[in-house]
């Protein structure tokens, strides 16, 4: 999970303005360029009833209580990270690293279940090499990977404490490995990949193929997507699943482009390599967009509904879609990660169905202010394989401001409020949870 300083950049693609990034060049000499930024990340959350009431965990899986229903929540991260490219007759030769330093501090991660105070770690985030000409990119290494808008392949790196020494603010954006062929064919392109996740995913490994159309403006994108899981370390079970996806991105008639469509459908099949077990599960998202171009403050208005299946009791079959890798901010602050609450606290993209409405102004070109109201339940009832009587989970929420007045600071003040409802109160809590929380990202470029 991640809220990237790209966040900016992506709100301002919305109003129609296109910002530069440009990081501090450090050396331009005889087709050797290299360039340098540091990222500032800093997150700040307070908490009231925690997990509906129960009050904070003692870790993920773990419902025993600490007692503590308020809670205070600050992590911090510095990212920095340098670019090279050499440019030769009729291609280049490229790569770059980052690394992180990061830590949780005052009460750690609100729900108790990803970081703890005191937390921390320094490590290497990304660090790969490539090749690329005209037509063709081929990669190797440590680096960030996404299809689509990130709803299967995007983030292969949870960011949890242990390991990352945060959760909220995830510095760690890339892949631990990565193989990558990018054709920039016409009219298909396509990408050939391997990809390894991070200890907290199963330091699962994955193979795979994506075909999307590369010219995009007259109707928008439209994608395919097939991969599969061939290794993990026993405990995640994404070993042995076959993956498929067909997708639209940004769909929209000539005549109509401030109405546009997104949607997925994800089939995951085969066998769980473990177990045995066949897999027979779906996941599948449709979301209208459309903006009032012609308004003041130019209001956008969002509708979505996602189902993600959930297992069946007493069955031989996995029918719980297992969420994977999806990703965070890759067009706004709910995709994927579906509410403050419901979805950075208890469900991630699993056994839910979602209703999602929005509404999205922008008064000025570097501002925007959102209101979000979801809708969760529970496709089946159990929650992680815990019987429940009903499947409704929860109403929340969410309200934020944006401020993004250049390519290098991105300011986020938001909170979150979010009623349990039957299925949820079986589980943790009966009180209705609060967030308030602020984040802020500064590139040093």
């Amino acid at each position: 999970m991640f809220r990237p300083a790209l966040a900016a950049a992506l709100l301002l693609s919305t109003l129609g303005a296109k910002p530069t990034v440009q990081a501090y060049e450090l050396l331009n000499h005889t087709g050797l360029r290299v360039q340098g930024e540091a990222k500032v990340l800093a997150g700040f959350r307070h908490g009231e009833n925690i997990n509906f009431g129960l009050g904070a965990v003692r870790g993920f899986g773990d419902l025993r209580t600490t007692g503590e229903e308020s809670r205070n929540d600050l992590q911090l991260a510095l990212k920095p990270g340098l670019t090279f490219d050499y440019s030769l007759a009729n291609s280049t030769i490229y790569g770059g690293g980052t690394g992180v330093f990061s830590t949780t501090t005052l009460d750690g991660e609100l729900s108790g279940q990803f970081a703890r105070s005191g937390d921390h770690a320094t490590n290497v985030d990304s660090a790969y090499v490539g090749w690329r000409n005209e037509w063709a990119d081929i990669s190797y290494g440590a680096r960030e990977f996404t299809v689509g808008d990130g709803f299967i392949i995007g983030d292969g790196n949870f960011n949890q404490g242990h390991d990352n020494g945060q959760y909220w603010t995830g510095a760690f954006t890339a892949w631990r490995n990565t193989g990558v062929v990018k054709l920039n064919t016409s009219p298909v392109r396509a990408d050939i990949f391997w990809l390894r996740t991070d200890n907290d995913l199963g330091d699962s490994r994955i193979a795979g193929f994506n075909l999307e159309n590369s010219a995009r403006e007259q109707f928008g994108q439209f994608g395919f997507l097939y991969f599969e899981v061939f290794d993990d370390n026993g405990l995640n079970g994404f070993a042995g699943a076959k993956v498929t996806g067909v997708r639209g991105h940004g769909l929209h008639l000539p005549a109509f482009p401030d109405l546009q469509f997104f949607g997925e459908f994800v089939a995951q099949r085969g066998k769980v390599e473990r177990t045995g077990a066949p897999v027979d599960a779906n996941a599948w998202y449709t979301e209208l967009n459309y903006q009032l171009t012609d308004m003041p403050w130019r209001p956008k208005l969002y509708y979505r509904y996602a189902y993600f299946s959930g297992d069946k009791l007493n069955t031989p079959e996995l029918e719980e879609y297992r969420a994977m890798f999806f990703t965070i901010f890759k067009r706004d602050w709910d995709t994927w990660y579906q509410g403050e609450i419901a979805g950075e606290f208890f469900l991630f993209n699993e056994n839910q169905v979602s209703n999602m409405a929005k509404v999205k102004v922008f008064p000025s070109p570097r501002a925007a202010i959102g209101f979000w109201y979801y809708h969760h339940e529970l496709a089946t009832p159990q929650y992680f394989g815990l019987p429940t009587r009903t499947t409704d989970w929860t109403d929340e929420i969410n309200l934020s401001f944006e401020f993004f007045p250049s390519d290098k600071l991105y300011w986020y003040v938001g909170g979150a409020w979010a009623t349990p409802r039957s299925a949820a109160q079986e589980v943790f809590g009966k009180e209705d949870q609060l967030v308030v929380q602020t984040f802020i990202s500064y590139t040093f470029r």
